[in-house]
């Protein structure tokens, strides 16, 4: 039996190494192979652990896209950034700016907790601490962020972070001369799931100023169909070759005038639920959904949508198609499909 001489990776340079380390330590989202349940990061977690040199290497990989699916993954995310707040004060070689390190991030369906009843304990209001939401220094972080997902479900993150940040910038700098673009580096917003209430956004300075900054807006939605299978006929397949039906209901609700720099806007197609429950009725896989951009989106509050034909026929707007898993949970005489746009969005499809 021949037996095989190591690699000699001692003999490489320390920038070469450096290279391997860090792209070794690139996350993978794409959920298609056999460990695609495990946690993305665990190679640049593992990574972290050999060094100082290495830790600091691969760290900008590991925080180049963040996904914070659960309210325990934010909890944890503030953890770390309490800690990095600590090494800093103490000026340890472990302290690391994540601020402007990430370049996305998505947090999933996350309800706002009740508040919490007074309780006269200390073991009690450390472990409130430990589930609260720090603003202070979430807000930095999910600000510096150039593009930003979020359920529906989570803009109240959001909006702590926006009331946060603009609290500290009246209290330090006149609201007058410093202009409020120059508080966060968000353009690009996701939105994802059945649509929520814009008033929290709108009805305060803060709010409408970040909306007026986005320059690309995405919807995702709807996340979920759930569809009979009985035999039933529905005209809407008629048109679904030529697209000659209008766009959700839903849009004439969006504040188009608030969003003054938009200049595009993307949303998965309405009826492609009935095509995607039709290709998906006995297995779980990847399906092509269809993603409409509209290259001059609307300004007005009085914006009047057209068949979507009109926008492809007129360039005004194009389609790609993006391949989404889907998932099934089905009883008798129903099925649910749901797609799990946070592996798309991660994996850079939707754009």
């Amino acid at each position: 039996m021949q037996v095989t001489s190591p690699f000699p990776f001692a003999n490489l340079s320390t920038e070469l190494i450096l290279l391997i380390f860090a792209h070794a330590a690139r996350p993978t989202f794409d959920k298609t192979g056999d460990d695609g349940s495990n946690n993305p990061y665990a190679s640049a977690l593992s990574l972290c652990r050999v060094s100082k040199i290495v830790r600091r290497t691969v760290l900008p990989e590991l925080l180049r896209t963040v996904l914070l699916p659960e309210y325990s993954n934010v909890t944890a995310f503030v953890r770390a950034l309490r800690m990095q707040q600590a090494f800093a004060l103490q000026e340890n070689d472990l302290r690391f700016d994540y601020a402007g390190r990430i370049d996305r991030i998505w947090f999933g369906r996350i309800c706002e907790p009740p508040p919490q009843a007074p309780v006269q304990s200390s073991f009690a209001s450390s472990t409130t601490s430990d589930l609260a939401i720090d603003f202070s220094l979430l807000a930095p972080v999910l600000l510096a962020t150039p593009c930003l997902a979020l359920d529906f479900q989570s803009l109240w993150l959001l909006y702590g972070c926006l009331e946060s940040t603009w609290s500290s910038h009246v209290h330090t700098n006149d609201p007058e001369r410093t202009p409020s673009s120059s508080l966060w580096r968000t353009n690009d917003l996701t939105l994802v799931g059945e649509f929520n209430r814009w008033r929290p956004l709108t009805s305060t300075t803060e709010g409408s100023a970040f909306l007026a900054s986005i320059s690309r807006l995405s919807f995702l939605s709807p996340t979920k169909a759930e569809t009979y299978l009985l035999p039933t006929y529905d005209p809407c397949f008629d048109d679904l070759e030529n697209r000659k039906y209008p766009l959700p209901e839903w849009m004439a609700s969006v504040p188009w005038d608030s969003f003054k720099r938009l200049r595009t806007v993307s949303l998965v197609l309405p009826r492609i639920v009935l095509t995607v429950a039709a290709k998906t009725i006995l297995s779980e896989e990847d399906v092509g959904v269809e993603l409409l951009t509209l290259l001059d989106p609307p300004h007005s509050a009085y914006w009047e949508p057209k068949d979507i034909s009109t926008y492809i026929e007129s360039g005004e707007g194009h389609i790609a198609s993006v391949g989404v898993r889907t998932k099934l949970r089905d009883s008798p005489i129903q099925f649910t499909v749901s797609f799990d746009w946070e592996e798309a969005w991660a994996c850079g499809l939707l754009k």
